[in-house]
């Protein structure tokens, strides 16, 4: 039950939390390799390790030479995005655990070969990569709230089994009361009745007597 209460809990709070919109925010972050103008991506989700693979298989999608991992750091490195050509692009990336929101932040630099993507110097590519992380972000929050609902959907039908239970129970209570409450009425009505039987009983007990003692003195005036 406490589980199942908790599960619960659980979903309410995320849909709390993604009544937010998810918004790609441009700004400068730090890498191992300095400082870069990046976009940033907030997921309402909890699970760091579950992002992190998702995102690497985003880049995989799109295609890459090589990959490494560093301090939580994820580089790719060539990536091509064929809806922007065939030129390459190196990208830095880290996805950090945000645990008083109960959520988790995708921070990304795209090194386009001697600059890294800025809204101002490449407004087209910006687009297309910020609505990327966007709907990204979104996907993934939304599977996460997709399995909140089945768990939350299952527990709600335990609980409803559990209501059905004891609704079936009560009723099958309230039957034997009203069985056992006629049997007492029954009872009640068939002592008063008895009483009155006994009160002709002990008449008619009374009566027989006197005819046994009248025998008994015919009998004995015999002689």
């Amino acid at each position: 039950m406490k589980k199942q209460i908790l599960t619960i809990a659980v979903a309410i709070s995320s849909l709390q939390f993604f009544a937010q919109d998810v918004k790609v925010r441009e700004s400068n972050e730090s890498f191992s390799n300095g400082g870069h103008n990046s976009l940033s991506v907030t997921l309402y989700v909890t699970d760091v390790n579950m992002v992190e693979k998702e995102w690497k298989s985003k880049m995989k999608d799109f295609g890459y030479d090589k990959s490494s991992e560093k301090s939580n750091e994820y580089f790719f490195d060539n990536v091509v995005m064929k809806d922007l050509g065939n030129n390459t692009m190196d990208v830095f990336s880290k996805v950090t655990e945000q645990k008083g929101e109960k959520s988790v932040t995708l921070t990304a630099a795209f090194d386009l070969g001697g600059a890294y993507l800025s809204s101002s110097e490449h407004k087209d590519k910006f687009e297309y990569v910020k609505k990327m992380m966007h709907d990204f972000a979104v996907k993934i929050s939304k599977e996460e709230l997709d399995d909140q609902i089945k768990a939350a959907g299952k527990a709600l039908s335990n609980l409803q089994d559990k209501q059905a239970g004891l609704e079936k129970d009560n009723k099958g209570l309230a039957d034997d009361i009203t069985n056992y409450n006629s049997k007492i009425k029954k009872a009640n009505e068939q002592i008063e009745q008895n009483k009155k039987d006994i009160e002709t009983k002990k008449g008619e007990v009374a009566a027989q007597q006197k005819v046994v003692e009248g025998i008994k003195a015919k009998k004995e005036s015999i002689k």
